[in-house]
C-alpha cells in the first residue's frame, strides 16, 4: 500500500461512475413504488441496471480502497473533522450496501418481474422473502433512500466547504482530469 497523496484515474473512474448512477437512480427511483404496474415494468429494468451497476462498483471500490489505502485527510483538518469524514463515508457505502440488498429482497416480493436490463438478472425470481414483507421492505428502502440523500448531501457540502472555504485539495484530487502531484 503506497503512501498516496490524490486519487489515481481509476479511483476517480470507479467514483463518478457511481456518483452519476447513484443520482440517476435517486432521481428516477422517486415514487417508483407509486407509478401503476403498466409503468413499473418499464421503469424497474432501468432502475435494476443502475442498481446492479451501483453494486458492482461498490464491491469493486471497496476492495480497492481496502488495497489501496486513502489519501490522508489536510492536516488543517481536526481530530473531528477526521472523524466525520471517515463516519461519513463508510455510512454512505453501508447505506448503499443496505439499499442494494433491502432492494434485491424487495424485488423478490414484486408481482411484476424486475429484470435488471443489460445484465438480464430477474430479481423477482430469486424469491428470498415472503411476499407478505413487501409493505415493510418498502418502508426500509423509502429510508435509507432519504439516509442516502442526506449522505450525500453532507459529503458534496463538505467537499465545497474544502474548494471555496479551507482551500484545500480535498475537492480538486477526486475530480476527473486532474493530475497526481
Amino acid at each position: 500500500m503506497d503512501n498516496i497523496s490524490t486519487y489515481g484515474k481509476f479511483d476517480k473512474f470507479i467514483h463518478w461512475l457511481m456518483a452519476l448512477n447513484i443520482f440517476a437512480t435517486l432521481i428516477f427511483s422517486y415514487g417508483m413504488s407509486d407509478l401503476p404496474e403498466a409503468l413499473k415494468a418499464e421503469e424497474y429494468g432501468g432502475h435494476g441496471a443502475s442498481v446492479t451497476t451501483i453494486a458492482i462498483c461498490l464491491v469493486i471500490r471497496a476492495i480497492w480502497r481496502a488495497r489501496q489505502g486513502f489519501p490522508p485527510l489536510p492536516a488543517t483538518m481536526t481530530d473531528v473533522q477526521k472523524l466525520a469524514a471517515k463516519a461519513v463515508h463508510y455510512l454512505l457505502y453501508a447505506c448503499l450496501f443496505a439499499q442494494v440488498c433491502v432492494g434485491i429482497l424487495l424485488a423478490s416480493t414484486t408481482e411484476q418481474e424486475f429484470i435488471a436490463q443489460g445484465y438480464n438478472i430477474n430479481y423477482t425470481s430469486f424469491d428470498l422473502v415472503a411476499d407478505s414483507m413487501h409493505d415493510t421492505l418498502l418502508t426500509f428502502h423509502k429510508g435509507i433512500y432519504w439516509t442516502i440523500v442526506a449522505l450525500l448531501l453532507t459529503h458534496i457540502a463538505a467537499a465545497l466547504k474544502h474548494h471555496f472555504v479551507d482551500k484545500d485539495d480535498v475537492l480538486v484530487r477526486m475530480l476527473p482530469f486532474t493530475k497526481r502531484p
